[in-house]
């Protein structure tokens, strides 16, 4: 089934397009939950309330990508549960890994997810990432947006793991650079 006929069909309010979703988007959403929670139930819990959110939210939105509208919503979903979860211990997620990689270009008083310009310094990624070579681009989305292990993004590209880190490493020097040049605390 066509992605815009599953939008429409939520927007008719039927609700035989839960299935439908499933079968086609079942195994992405459980990786993109894998990816943050460890545990399985977790996952599968997680891929399940992305179905409800799906259900809720179309309509009234009418996303032009539906992909990565659900995406979005398990990633979402996933880190919110991963936090909650693990609000006094560290179970050592790819989510966590990536964070940890992550941090080092923010300072400790300029917590990116509290400061009150997330959305300017979103905006500035972005633009970085946009500007950057695709193969570039892919990789440090993969990383650090759908938390994929460096094994799994080299196996994708036919790459070796070696090539990915220095990649990742070079991406986040390249985006350090551009943030304080942009006039980002880092």
């Amino acid at each position: 089934m066509e992605d815009g006929e599953i939008i429409a069909r939520l927007e008719e309010r039927d609700e035989s397009v839960i299935g439908e979703i499933g079968k086609k988007y079942s195994a992405y959403l459980s990786k993109t939950a894998k990816n943050v929670l460890l545990d399985d139930s977790d996952v599968e819990e997680c891929v399940n309330e992305t179905y409800f959110r799906v259900w809720q939210r179309i309509p009234p939105a009418k996303p032009a990508n539906f992909a990565l509208f659900i995406g979005k919503i398990a990633r979402e979903l996933a880190i919110d549960m991963y936090r909650t979860k693990t609000a006094r211990k560290r179970r050592g997620s790819e989510y966590e890994a990536s964070l940890d990689e992550l941090g080092d270009l923010f300072s400790p008083e300029d917590d990116p997810a509290d400061a009150a310009d997330a959305e300017f310094l979103r905006g500035k990624i972005s633009e970085f990432l946009r500007a950057a070579p695709e193969k570039t681009r892919k990789i440090f989305i993969r990383r650090y947006f759908l938390f994929d292990r460096v094994k799994t993004i080299a196996r994708a590209y036919g790459l070796s793991e070696s090539y990915v880190k220095v990649t990742l490493f070079r991406t986040r020097e390249k985006l350090r650079e551009f943030l304080e040049k942009e006039g980002i605390k880092v």
